[in-house]
């Protein structure tokens, strides 16, 4: 993935990663965790960091209009973790519909390079299936090949 991204901080287990984003509305600091929920399941969360509660705030939208980026750093630290962890299985679903439908977009835009080195599975109702271009998902994994 070539687009412009900003460069995260990685824990030294690769578990955990943080950036600042920046953009008209100041700078913002994100936090993307890979938190084990299973034997070598992941779940990824992701968000804006609050100071005040000491937590990941997965329900702000920060509007700093740099959403490519901030999804292109995402996406790179996914590659870094399974890099390190590769018998893992990363399961992600946004907090909103619209956020799925975000994370959604951004996959169907790397599809091509995705599936040359990972598994990406989409649930619908009715189970997990493939991923496919044009079908709205629930949920998300990816496995390495």
């Amino acid at each position: 993935m070539q687009q412009s991204r900003y460069i995260p901080l990685s824990d030294s287990e690769h578990e955990a990663y943080e950036f600042l984003g920046s953009g008209p509305k100041g700078t913002i600091k994100k936090i993307i965790q890979f938190v084990a929920i299973d034997a070598n399941i992941y779940n990824l969360q992701f968000g804006d960091w609050d100071e005040d509660t000491q937590m990941i705030r997965d329900d702000v939208r920060s509007n700093n209009e740099d959403r490519s980026k901030v999804l292109a750093t995402v996406a790179f630290t996914v590659f870094d973790f399974m890099k390190h962890h590769p018998q893992a299985i990363i399961f992600a679903r946004g907090s909103t519909i619209a956020r799925t439908r975000l994370y959604q977009m951004g996959i169907s835009e790397n599809l091509v390079e995705i599936k040359q080195m990972f598994d990406i599975q989409g649930y619908i109702e009715n189970g997990w299936e493939p991923f496919r271009k044009g079908k709205n998902y629930l949920a998300f994994y990816l496995k390495a090949r």
